[in-house]
C-alpha cells in the first residue's frame, strides 16, 4: 500500500470508529453490503473524471452526462428497441461528449472548466429535451438487474463498478498510456519534448471521462427503475469531492484511481452516518462540506503536523 494513502485509511477508520459509537447497526453486513452498492455508482462516475484530472484538466459535465445517457437509454427501450442496443448507443452518446470536450480543450485550447461547464448547460438540456419534463418508470426487469440484481450473494453494481476500478487501474498503472497520462500533469511542456501527443491524450481521457459516465447513468437508471433529467443532481460535486478526497491533485500529474475508490467510500460513509442518526437533509450538504475541506487538510498537511510534533516531542525529551 503506497505511503500517500495511509491517511485516507486512517479517515476511513476514524469515520469507522464515530459511525459505529453514534449507530452499533452501522457494522452490521447489512448496511455495510448497502452502502457499497450505494458507493458503485458514484465510484463509476468518478474513474474518468479521475484520469482527466490526471492531465491537469477537469470535467464538470459528468452528472449531466449521466443523466442524459440514462435518459435516452429508457426512452429507447420504451420505444420498443432491444435492450443491448439501448445501452450500446447510450454509452456511444455518452463517448460523444467526451469527444467534443476533448475537442474543446486539446483542439480549441478552450479552458476545460469553461469548456465542460459549457457542456454541462448543453447535456442538461438535451435531457429535459429528451424527457420532455415527463418521467419513465416500470423499465424491462432484465435492464433493471443492473442496478438492483445478484450474482451470487455480490449485488451486481458492485461487480460492474469493481472490474472498471481494475481496468482504469490496469490502464495507468501498467501501460504507456497511463504513464503519458501523468507525464501530462506533471509537464506538459516535457510531455510534448517527448513525442506525447496532447490532443490525441486529451481526446482519449475525456472519451473515458465520457464512457464511466454513461455507465453510471445506466446503472443509476436500472437501480432508480425510472429516468428523469434531474436524477444525477444528488452527486453534484460529489463526484469531483470524491476524486480530490482520493488524493488526486487538481493540479494534475498526482493521484489514481485507486485513491478515488477511498474517496467514493469516505464520501458515501459519511452519508450513511448522517443518515442512520437522522441529520436534517437541509444541514447534510453543510456538514459533507466541513468534513471534505477537514479531510483534505489533514491529507495535505498531516505529515507537516506529524513532524512538527516529533521534533517538539524529541526536543522535550532532550
Amino acid at each position: 500500500m503506497k505511503k500517500k494513502y495511509l491517511s485516507i485509511l486512517g479517515s476511513i477508520l476514524l469515520l469507522s470508529v464515530v459511525a459505529f459509537f453514534l449507530n452499533p447497526y452501522f457494522i452490521q453486513t447489512s448496511n455495510l453490503l448497502t452502502m457499497i452498492r450505494q458507493a458503485s455508482i458514484l465510484l463509476m462516475l468518478s474513474l474518468g473524471l479521475t484520469v482527466v484530472v490526471i492531465t491537469g484538466n477537469i470535467d464538470l459535465s459528468v452528472g449531466s452526462t449521466a443523466a442524459l445517457t440514462g435518459c435516452i437509454c429508457a426512452k429507447l427501450m420504451v420505444s420498443g428497441m432491444p435492450i443491448p442496443l439501448s445501452i450500446f448507443l447510450s454509452f456511444f452518446v455518452g463517448i460523444f461528449v467526451g469527444l467534443i470536450n476533448g475537442v474543446l480543450v486539446g483542439w480549441l485550447s478552450l479552458p476545460s472548466f469553461v469548456a465542460t461547464y459549457g457542456m454541462n448547460m448543453v447535456a442538461s438540456g438535451l435531457a429535459l429535451m429528451v424527457m420532455q419534463g415527463g418521467v419513465i418508470y416500470d423499465l424491462p426487469k432484465s435492464f433493471t438487474q443492473i442496478g438492483v440484481g445478484y450474482l451470487g450473494a455480490i449485488p451486481i453494481p458492485i461487480i460492474l463498478s469493481f472490474i472498471m476500478l481494475f481496468i482504469f487501474w490496469f490502464l495507468l498503472e501498467k501501460t504507456t498510456f497511463g504513464r503519458n497520462i501523468y507525464m501530462i500533469g506533471m509537464n506538459r511542456q516535457a510531455a510534448k519534448f517527448s513525442a506525447v501527443n496532447d490532443l490525441k491524450l486529451f481526446l482519449k481521457t475525456f472519451m473515458l471521462s465520457g464512457l464511466t459516465a454513461s455507465a453510471g447513468g445506466i446503472m443509476m437508471t436500472a437501480r432508480l427503475n425510472a429516468a428523469d433529467a434531474g436524477m444525477s443532481e444528488t452527486y453534484g460535486l460529489q463526484i469531483v469531492a470524491a476524486v480530490v478526497v482520493g488524493g488526486t491533485s487538481l493540479l494534475g500529474g498526482e493521484g489514481g484511481v485507486m485513491g478515488t475508490f477511498f474517496g467514493v467510500l469516505i464520501l458515501t460513509m459519511i452519508m450513511n452516518i448522517m443518515n442512520m442518526n437522522r441529520v436534517d437533509s437541509n444541514w447534510q450538504n453543510l456538514v459533507l462540506g466541513v468534513l471534505i475541506l477537514m479531510i483534505i487538510f489533514l491529507h495535505r498537511n498531516g505529515a507537516r503536523i506529524l513532524g512538527k510534533f516529533k521534533k517538539k516531542q524529541t526536543r522535550q525529551e532532550v
